[in-house]
């Protein structure tokens, strides 16, 4: 193991690599076969042949994309401030560096005058709108992916490491962005992610709500919830800039953005050997602070020209579309139709809807059948759909998600009983500590939406929780769950109106 200054850093060994063909057994050519498999991510061989003469129809129409904007003398142009740095730079948490090795910590423990010759830097950048080569360079650190077969390359998660100094310029672009967008409504208002004041119980509370709805009026709700394949790694760079072009995001933004896309080079490190430099040629940073804001504005317009009457929901590239009524064939056909709009929007701008991971589901008293195609395939009709980390049953009994989560915390008290003992083990704080992180944010997670339950399904979970609370306090088994509660600071006064 070797010591760094954020604590222990263990060394990974990675295993013989066996791939197309060849094995890797040094790390020279562990690297190097792994590296390829990333680029290969992110390759245009991996769209079709009508896409790639879309991209150029498109990028031909658009060919001031590739040209640098003049200054609009809005308020995105401004230059930053010093308290604008100040600012990122609180929000900032520790994460490794890149290959020039300065993180985080050594920024915040400069003086002001220090900061305004980083500001001078980040200033003259954002006039130029050309980023520096370095910043534009990721070095690739692979994690195995937990039950994978990892000789192969595919099982690799690839971690980026970059310039923490380029991060923070990128914090403070994308906050001046982000206001920009939130001040103008520029932003879809089925989207949920990554914006300030949302959260995934916006789109969780949204469904359930319709659901409850179609039930008091005796009608079926049909939804479609699906994903969009590699989105991230495969987003279209230039379509990107055409849509913020678009969207009225012009000058030393617009110049920014062009800059810091395009021109992007990884390596991967295996132990102390580093693979050839390739370029990227799709997809934004991994790891960069400016990703999900950057895939927002492009999935922006996803369900645009979906005709009315289709409930839309969308958290980052996870979306749903749902319709309710009491006519099936007409809700199937109204649902179908707006799954191809969404599929035509996909083909014109470079993505691919998942297949396999795209489910229909029918809420209703009596299970109905329906059948939905993309690209031609129909899709698997379920009777029970995890959304956004919450189970929906198709009488949203909320049967199945509370047993799910009421087996998640019972290896949570597995553990603590583990931990805890008469004369040794760890103190009440620390169990407490751990009941609070690993069950009791499970059990409040959704909990706005499954509280809805029926009582013979919600004192499951409260069986769970009495039986944490025991082991961190050490009580008897005799012992009142209510004074447990007062005992553990977990006891909450009903007041009354």
């Amino acid at each position: 193991m070797i010591r760094k200054m954020g604590g222990i850093q263990r060394n990974i060994n990675i295993p013989v690599l066996v791939g197309n063909g060849k094995i890797a057994i040094k790390d020279s050519d562990k690297a190097e076969m792994l590296v390829e498999a990333f680029v290969k991510v992110h390759s245009n061989d991996n769209i079709t042949d009508n896409m790639k003469k879309y991209r150029e129809q498109k990028v031909k129409e658009n060919e001031h994309i590739y040209e640098k904007k003049i200054p609009s003398g809005s308020r995105l142009d401004s230059i930053f401030t010093l308290y604008e740095l100040k600012r990122a730079l609180v929000g900032v948490k520790h994460t490794s560096p890149g290959k020039d090795e300065i993180c985080y910590e050594m920024i915040k423990q400069l003086s002001d005058g220090s900061l305004n010759i980083i500001l001078r830097l980040f200033n003259k950048i954002w006039d130029s709108g050309n980023i520096p080569v370095n910043w534009k360079h990721g070095v690739i650190v692979p994690i195995a992916k937990p039950g994978k077969d990892h000789s192969q390359p595919v099982s690799y998660r690839p971690i980026a490491l970059t310039s923490n100094l380029c991060k923070l310029m990128e914090r403070m672009v994308m906050n001046r962005l982000t206001y920009e967008m939130e001040s103008k409504s520029m932003l879809s208002a089925c989207q949920s992610g990554f914006r300030k004041g949302r959260n995934t119980m916006d789109s969780i509370l949204s469904l359930e709500a319709e659901i409850r709805k179609a039930q008091v009026n005796k009608e079926i709700l049909v939804g479609v919830f699906f994903d969009v394949e590699k989105a991230y790694d495969m987003l279209w760079k230039e379509g990107l800039l055409i849509k913020l072009d678009k969207m009225g995001v012009g000058g030393k933004m617009y110049n920014w953005v062009l800059g810091f896309l395009f021109g992007r080079t990884i390596e991967v490190r295996v132990g102390k050997e580093y693979s050839p430099v390739y370029m990227v040629e799709n997809g934004t940073p991994q790891g960069s602070v400016c990703r999900p804001i950057l895939f927002n504005c492009m999935i922006n317009d996803i369900f645009e020209d979906i005709a009315g009457g289709v409930s839309k929901s969308l958290f980052a590239d996870d979306g749903a579309l749902w319709v309710r009524g009491r006519n099936q064939k007409f809700l199937q056909k109204k649902l179908q139709a707006a799954v191809d709009t969404m599929e035509q929007w996909a083909n014109r701008w470079g993505f691919k809807m998942s297949v396999a991971k795209t489910q229909v589901i029918c809420f209703a008293k009596r299970h109905k059948e329906i059948l939905i195609k993309l690209y031609g395939e129909i899709l698997e009709q379920v009777r029970a759909i995890r959304f956004l980390g919450v189970i929906f049953d198709e009488k949203l009994t909320w049967g199945q998600h509370i047993e799910k989560t009421k087996d998640k915390c019972k290896s949570v008290n597995n553990l603590l009983r583990c931990l805890s003992g008469r004369d040794w083990g760890a103190s009440r704080k620390s169990l407490l500590n751990i009941y609070k992180t690993m069950m009791r944010a499970r059990i409040d997670y959704g909990s706005v939406a499954y509280m809805s339950a029926a009582e013979c399904h919600l004192k499951k979970l409260d069986v769970e929780q009495a039986k944490g609370l025991r082991i961190c306090s050490g009580a008897f088994k005799t012992s009142p769950v209510a004074a447990l509660q007062v005992e553990m600071g977990e006891a909450f006064e009903n007041k009354k109106d």
